[in-house]
Formats: C-alpha cells, structure tokens, sequence
C-alpha cells in the first residue's frame, strides 16, 4: 500500500482522473454560485463525452473532438437554462431528466452512428496531447508526475485560478455572487437575474463537456455506455464541500481521484473489483459528513460567541 501511494505512476494517473473531476465540478460551481442547482452534471458530462469521440472520429482530429464536446455542454445546459431560468420549470426535476437523458440517449446515438452497442473505439479517434514542461520532465519522481500531463490538465487548473480571480475580483463575479445569495438586491442593482444565471449556466455547460472529453480521450480515445460511472454526482458533492472557496475544487479532485486510481490499482492486489467502484463515492460521502458537522460546529461556535458578547454588552449598559 505504500508502494502504491508513493509510486510516481500512481500520481500521474490521479491528475488525469482529477482533471475531467474539476472540469466539471468549476462548471457546476458557476451554476451554483448563480443560484442555480445544477444536478444534470453527469447527463452532460456523457454527452461531453460522445460528443468528442464522435467530433473526434469524423474530423481525424482531437481539437474538433473538443470543441464538439464543449458545443454539447453548451447545447444541453442551453436547454436546461430555457426550462428552469426562462419558463420556471423545478430545476432538479429537468437536471435529472438531462440526467436520464444522457444515459439513455448517449446509447442510443451510438447505436444511430456507429451501429454498435456497448463501446466504441477506432484509431480515427485521436487521444489529447500530453504537454512535457521543460525543465520539470528531467526531475525525478516530479517530472513523471507534473509532466506529460493533457493540454486539458494544465488549461484546468489555469482556469480554476481565473474562475477565483473572476468571481473574487471583478465586477461582473461579483454580479453572479449577488444574484446567487440575493436576487432582490441585484434586480435593484440593475443586474439582469435570468441573463447572468442564463450566462452562468452555458459557461458551466461548456466545462462539464471539457471534462467529458478528458474523460473520453485522456488516456484511451473511447466511448462506452455509462462511462461517466457517477462521476458528475462526484462533482456536485465536491461543490457542496466547497461552499464558496473555488480553490478547494483542486484538492478534493485530486483527493477523490486518488482513491478512484489506488482503487482500480488495488484489484491486482485481490480487491473486489465492486470494492474498488465504491471508493470514490464512499470517500464523498466520508467528506460531505465531516464538512457538515464542522460548518455545524463553527456556527454553534460563532452563535455563542455572539451571544456572549451581546450579553456582555447589556451588562455593560
């Protein structure tokens, strides 16, 4: 086991499984943070992910297979926009029909255009680059881990430092805050409620479909049924666990991909395969509990702090 999580492979796998993670989980952040629950991350990020094999198989090319997979985000998180911002649909009932539909349609479109059912590989399909950082590459252990990674790997984390700055620093962040905690405050602002969360909803879609095709063409350039496999519940936890701090999103992907990695790893070492699945998932739970017992325990805390001090104030008058 300490083999395992000191192995420089071991890592390197993890940031790439961290990277579709975060990529989706920045995209439900912006939708959340705009006042809108967004749980249709996993329907989108498969449709992200047969939108880039497919752009992939028929362009010869991985940059069209991304751009296909962020027009998909973009496409799906549109209609989700239309239904629960502009006609005032439930917006957990249309997310987990997106849901629904992803699982469902994705299957079927690859029985429409590739005439299979299952998966779908073909060497038409090209995986994404991996970027080698000079400099880092000739260092032991850290080159292998940092190194070589997909240009989606390193664009990920540039944007989770933009998505901070952004929302954090300028004018128009501060807008998506307001609208997210108090929507009468930004209307009487002359912020426009149903465009920013419009804008917010279209910018996550175009993420989530970014961490679709890392997914799908990361490592090996293929589309299966279902091979999101609960990642986009993944994200959304991650989300919830990060409340308003953006930045966490890095850590808790790389900390819920490694169990993801070191799970399928330890299967040589005779894990139940069904054992190795849960890990990711058991681990967000382990985190949702412990996080809310903490913001328990820190409002408990601040409550009576300013209880005391209020009743300090009185005995003082």
């Amino acid at each position: 086991m300490i083999e395992l999580m000191t192995s420089a492979v071991i890592w390197a796998r993890t940031l790439d499984a961290a990277t579709s993670l975060l990529l989706v989980a920045l995209g439900g952040y912006l939708c959340i943070r705009s006042g809108v629950f967004n749980i249709g991350l996993e329907g989108t990020m498969i449709f992200g992910c047969f939108a880039a094999v497919a752009g992939g198989f028929w362009a010869t090319n991985w940059t069209i297979g991304v751009v296909s997979a962020l027009a998909a985000g973009i496409l799906v998180t549109g209609i989700l926009a239309v239904a629960a911002v502009w006609l005032r649909a439930d917006v957990l009932l249309v997310g987990l029909a997106v849901n629904l539909l992803g699982l469902g349609g994705t299957a079927l479109l690859l029985q429409w255009f590739f005439d299979i059912r299952g998966g779908f590989t073909s060497q038409r399909v090209r995986p994404l680059p991996r970027v080698d950082l000079p400099g880092v590459d000739a260092v032991p252990w850290l080159g292998t881990v940092l190194s070589g990674r997909t240009v989606l790997t390193y664009s990920a984390w540039l944007l989770t430092a933009a998505v901070v700055v952004w929302l954090g620093f300028t004018r128009s962040g501060m807008a998506l805050r307001a609208v997210g905690l108090r929507t009468e405050i930004a209307e009487a602002s002359g912020v426009s409620v149903r465009r920013t969360r419009s804008v917010a909803l279209l910018v996550g879609g175009a993420l989530v479909g970014l961490g679709g095709a890392q997914l799908a063409l990361g490592d090996v350039a293929q589309f299966s049924e279902n091979m999101t496999s609960g990642r986009g519940f993944v994200a959304l936890a991650m989300v919830l666990i990060a409340a308003r701090r953006a930045w966490t999103l890095l850590p808790l992907s790389v900390g819920f991909a490694v169990f993801d990695v070191l799970g399928l790893s330890l299967q040589s070492e005779g894990l139940p395969s069904e054992l190795s699945y849960v890990l990711p998932y058991a681990a967000a739970l382990v985190v949702l509990l412990v996080a809310r017992v903490w913001s328990v325990r820190v409002s408990r805390a601040s409550d009576e702090s300013w209880a005391g001090a209020a009743e300090g104030r009185r005995a003082h008058a």
